[in-house]
């Protein structure tokens, strides 16, 4: 589990950590929700991400956050395994767009 420092109450740094963790590399991808989709969502941007945090009915978070130096995307929840089905790195794929199911 990596550690991803936000600030605090006082400004301090605060390492956030989700026991469920992909970092995914540059491609299209098309999100999707496994289960149920999430209550309430916000928006949040820095120079150097732009992230969307997903709040769920019992209160556990996913954040999809992509990175604005390369385009890729870090996936953190602490409510399930995140799934990738890679169809950008399968040339026998009919579809090129990756798809995540978020859990």
């Amino acid at each position: 589990m990596q550690g991803t420092p936000t600030s605090g109450r006082n400004g301090a740094a605060v390492i956030e950590g989700y026991p469920y963790e992909v970092r995914l590399p540059v491609a299209p991808y098309k999100f999707e929700w496994q289960g149920e989709a999430a209550v309430n969502a916000r928006k949040h941007a820095t120079d150097l991400y732009a992230e969307e945090r997903y709040t769920h009915a019992d209160g556990t978070i996913t954040v999809i956050r992509e990175y604005r130096s390369d385009g890729t995307f870090h996936i953190m929840s602490d409510r399930g395994e995140i799934e990738l089905i890679d169809n950008a790195q399968n040339p026998h794929s009919p579809d090129p767009v990756s798809v995540v199911r978020l859990p």
